[in-house]
């Protein structure tokens, strides 16, 4: 919202009919909602240096979370809405220390608590402590509670006091005294002598440690995976990358062959003269190999769709065979344990233009890649080196893996690239042993656990899910540098494919040096930007559902829940979590050993609050459920509600395209006894990810059911909605916020109005279920659109086209899920079940609105199917379309038909079959009319008009 309209927005969105209220706060009136949509598109508003420090699935951006803290602690004034437009948009340093100084004055004697209990990656956590509250997170997850310390507990310790660590630059051994450490040329900044140590200047004691420890790790690790990742025996380098990939047997010839998907390594560079680089595979008597050339790929890879076709398949390269393996054949294969992998080419640094090149593998590095069948590992703690815990039924839609014969957490990297894995959390939790002895058990744990995210992060770039990016275009007009893709480029959902990179124990891109130079960058901005004087933030294991903390003890409850059945996120996570096991079951056994296993050696996903998506059922998931999402929503905020004390306020972000899962949420909302007092929303999720599939979240303010609310009629309730969202929808415009996310902030400004009320009663008696407040929201957000057709309104139209004609401009052609057309048709008071064939068709995916012919027309068909119908009767002429008009006993100059043809003939592209015959028939419009009179009077029909004067 504009900054000039805040005034009346506030009396717009604020909990109508109330009285000045002396517990109120500024989420109740007031959200900075053009702030957050304007920081959340820079680097310090989206918090995507914070999100560097730890990989997890959804978090909030710095600005949403940093304006909901505060919003939810501060009472509305003039002072406190300019300075949180500072400390979000900016991030004022003058701004966010004059709100710490309200929040302790508004808070006497003890900083307010502010409770996140789906911490996730602790973004809310973190802004809490850094406006000087008392920041307490919770999480089911042990993956996402380490996040939640490594980012809002950790760098906000004072650390100073710990004596030296055994290694390194400040250990005994090794520890200069200032004058030499000022002297040391290989050291950029001055340096200063702290309790003994030499820090350098303005570094605090936690980012110099943990920078040590990374490197002592990195150290350790090449020393011990040395023989199986020779050097170059001319520079003496590592290379940076291995392309891999998985080799089948021919069903045809018995030979096998690799499944490679992609031939190019890099494109070309126009700028500099440079080639790039691409694969030929050769295949001649029963041998193949691979060779690297300069210039483009010639050739299709072996795993590829058929040109004009869907959906990949596998060739065999063998002349004398050409055997085609459907995907089918190859998943087969996989669980048949007939897959083989084989390296393909090594990625090194070329030493004079600087560039990542490919060549093929030396004859020593394939057979020090063999060595490491025979390696045998200890256990560690009782657990096997290599994770060997199953991935769980229902899994291969977010862990691709487990659909082609990858069953294991451990297979889901060939057994190089876990060996090195296995070594890098043997040696933390041997590093982990050494610190205990030197500093404290809190310090211990802490580097540890910074040392164990960094394992994540690699195996984020080095699974079977990794591929090689070769930046630019083939026709080498754009840079053309190389980099590793990471596995979740589709948000929470493990990639998987069959040809691969696998990192080296060097540097270079998802090597273990480039990955903690990132988290250091992170930690340092962490560290720089959050004051001295901001609060530890505490984090605990524990569900949602049984919050761990008494009655009345938590001044604001600020959480995102979990989105309904977007992201799986202990099933994702679990990857990381038998890794972190193995790492740090000795550093932090509450959160990776012991009672914290569930009992398939996994997450204990017994009280995680989604849905689960396809496939879960059949695999007998308690989580796929839609019914259980929102009973165990609406226990955890029963929990909320009992935590708060009386005057707290409760907010909720939430985002998510379907109706369906909206009615979950504030269902839950309502039934735990909270009112919804405000609804705000933000553009928040491409920003930050890039592949979310939502770009709007809503920030939902709540407060605890007051008692003695009145009884609502429901005429004037459905009337105050009707009129509120109307409103609204001014400012939602003004914004440019889309059509599909003004349908998603409007529920729960509905839900503002409705309570008021402890309930709202038909004339009959009967209550008026919160569904036909959602879908009365919608009907007012289209309303409030005032979509117009060649001036026409939109009101005006039939209620099929009516509805077409707003399904057009929200999804065109796109499908819809089932739960959101439903919704949709309920807007016009229509039943699905009637529009399925005339208007809409049915798919797998949910419904498409139609474009090609109905069935037939006749005088009871809508508008839309009417030019549906002329439209492909355009090949046969003028005649043929005006006796679709007769048929319809329509008149041939009815306003509304032709409103329709200019319309959709616009909004389909100009190539379009259906926009070209009604561009045709638009210039034959004379024509066409004439005939259909012809028509008409012939048969004496009277013309029968589809337009209504009313909606309602």
């Amino acid at each position: 919202m504009n900054a000039a309209t805040d005034t009346d927005h506030a009396a717009m969105k604020g909990p109508a009919g109330s009285q000045p209220d002396s517990t109120a706060r500024l989420i109740d009136t007031w959200f900075p909602c053009a702030e957050v949509d304007t920081a959340v598109t820079t680097p310090a508003g989206s918090g995507r240096s914070e999100k560097a420090l730890f990989t997890w699935f959804a978090s909030r951006p710095i600005a949403q979370a940093r304006a909901a803290v505060a919003c939810a602690l501060l009472p509305d004034t003039p002072v406190n809405r300019t300075d949180i437009r500072l400390a979000v948009q900016a991030g004022d340093v003058g701004a966010m220390s004059r709100l710490r100084e309200r929040i302790e004055a508004q808070y006497p004697g003890k900083a307010p608590v502010v409770l996140d209990m789906f911490s996730g990656r602790g973004i809310i956590p973190l802004e809490a402590a850094r406006l000087g509250a008392t920041a307490v997170g919770t999480d089911l997850s042990p993956v996402a509670t380490l996040a939640g310390r490594l980012l809002a507990e950790f760098p906000l310790v004072d650390w100073s006091n710990e004596p030296p660590l055994p290694f390194g630059a400040l250990s005994p051994q090794g520890r200069l005294t200032p004058e030499e450490a000022r002297a040391a040329p290989e050291l950029d900044s001055t340096l200063l002598a702290i309790d003994g140590l030499v820090l350098p200047d303005d570094e605090p004691r936690l980012l110099v440690d943990v920078r040590a420890v990374l490197a002592e790790v990195g150290k350790r690790v090449e020393a011990r995976v040395a023989p199986y990742y020779p050097r170059n025996p001319n520079s003496g380098g590592l290379p940076w990358a291995y392309l891999w990939a998985v080799t089948i047997p021919c069903d045809g010839c018995r030979r096998r062959f690799p499944l490679i998907g992609n031939m190019t390594l890099r494109h070309p560079y126009a700028r500099t003269g440079d080639a790039g680089q691409a694969m030929r595979l050769v295949a001649d008597s029963d041998a193949w190999r691979v060779e690297i050339h300069p210039g483009q790929a010639v050739e299709n890879p072996p795993f590829s769709s058929p040109e004009g076709k869907r959906g990949k398949s596998a060739r065999c390269p063998f002349p004398t065979c050409g055997q085609t393996h459907t995907l089918d054949v190859i998943k087969a294969k996989g669980f048949a344990g007939q897959y083989k992998d084989v390296m393909l080419a090594v990625g090194e640094v070329d030493p004079d233009s600087n560039q990542k090149i490919f060549r093929a593998p030396r004859v020593d590095e394939v057979e020090a890649a063999r060595l490491i069948d025979s390696v045998d590992l200890e256990k560690t703690s009782n657990l096997s080196a290599i994770p060997d815990e199953r991935i769980p039924a229902g899994n291969r839609d977010n862990v691709r893996g487990s659909g082609y014969g990858y069953l294991t957490y451990g297979s889901l990297m060939n057994r190089r690239q876990a060996v090195l894995f296995a070594t890098t959390a043997r040696v933390i939790s041997e590093l982990h042993a050494e610190l205990s002895e030197s500093v404290s058990s809190d310090y211990a744990a802490a580097l540890a656990g910074y040392a164990a995210s960094n394992i994540m992060r690699q195996v984020k770039h080095s699974t079977r899910g990794a591929s090689s990016r070769a930046h630019g275009r083939a026709n080498g007009s754009e840079q053309n540098r190389v980099q590793i893709d990471h596995i979740f480029s589709s948000q929470s959902v493990i990639k998987h494919q069959f040809d691969y990179i696998e990192a080296g124990p060097g540097e270079g891109p998802g090597t273990w040096s480039s990955v903690s130079t990132s988290l250091i960058n992170a930690l340092k901005k962490i560290l720089d930007e959050t004051d001295a004087s901001g609060r530890p933030g505490r984090f605990r294991r524990a569900s949602a559902v049984a919050l761990p903390y008494r009655d009345g003890t938590m001044d604001a409850v600020v959480c995102d829940p979990p989105y309904y059945d977007m992201i799986a996120y202990a099933d994702s996570s679990d990857l990381f979590y038998v890794w972190f096991k193995r790492a740090l079951g000795t550093a932090m056994p509450e959160l990776f050993s012991g009672s914290a296993d569930g009992p398939d050696g996994l997450q204990d996903k017994t009280e995680e609050i989604i849905v689960k998506g396809r496939g879960a059922k059949g695999a007998g998931d308690h989580r796929s459920s839609e019914e259980r999402y929102e009973a165990m929503l609406a226990r955890s905020f029963t929990e909320a509600r009992r935590v708060l004390k009386s005057d707290g306020h409760l907010t909720v972000i939430f985002g998510h395209s379907g109706p369906e899962a909206w009615k979950r949420l504030l269902t839950a909302l309502t039934d735990a006894g909270f009112v919804v007092t405000s609804s705000w929303p933000s553009r928040t999720e491409t920003a930050v990810t890039g592949v979310a599939t939502i770009s709007v979240t809503v920030s939902i303010g709540a407060r605890v059911a007051p008692a003695h609310r009145p009884v609502g009629i429901a005429a004037q309730v459905d009337a105050d909605v009707v009129a509120d969202v109307k409103a609204r929808c001014r400012g939602w415009d003004a914004d440019g916020l889309a059509l599909e996310d003004q349908l998603m902030a409007s529920y729960g400004a509905a839900l503002a109005i409705v309570g008021r009320y402890e309930q709202v009663i038909t004339p009959s008696g009967e209550q008026v279920p919160l569904e036909h407040y959602m879908t009365l929201a919608r009907r007012a957000v289209r309303d409030a659109v005032a979509l117009r057709l060649d001036e026409l309104p939109l009101e005006t139209f039939d209620p099929h086209t009516r509805l077409a004609v707003f399904w057009h401009e929200l999804y065109g052609r796109a499908d819809v899920p089932k739960g959101e057309a439903r919704f949709f048709a309920q807007s016009d008071d229509l039943r699905l079940e009637d529009l399925r064939g005339p208007i809409l068709l049915e798919t797998k995916a949910g419904y498409r609105l139609r474009h090609d012919a109905p069935e037939k027309v006749a005088p009871s068909s809508s508008v839309y199917e009417v030019i549906r119908a002329m439209a492909a009767r355009w090949s046969s002429g003028t005649e043929a379309v005006a006796a679709v008009i007769a048929d319809a006993e329509l008149s041939p100059t009815d306003a509304h038909l032709w409103a329709v043809v200019d319309w959709v003939a616009a909004k389909l592209p100009g190539s379009d079959p259906v926009a070209v015959a009604l561009a045709a028939i638009k210039r034959n419009r004379g024509t066409v009319q004439a005939s259909a009179a012809v028509t008409l009077t012939a048969a004496a029909v009277v013309p029968n008009p589809r337009n209504q004067t009313s909606l309602f």
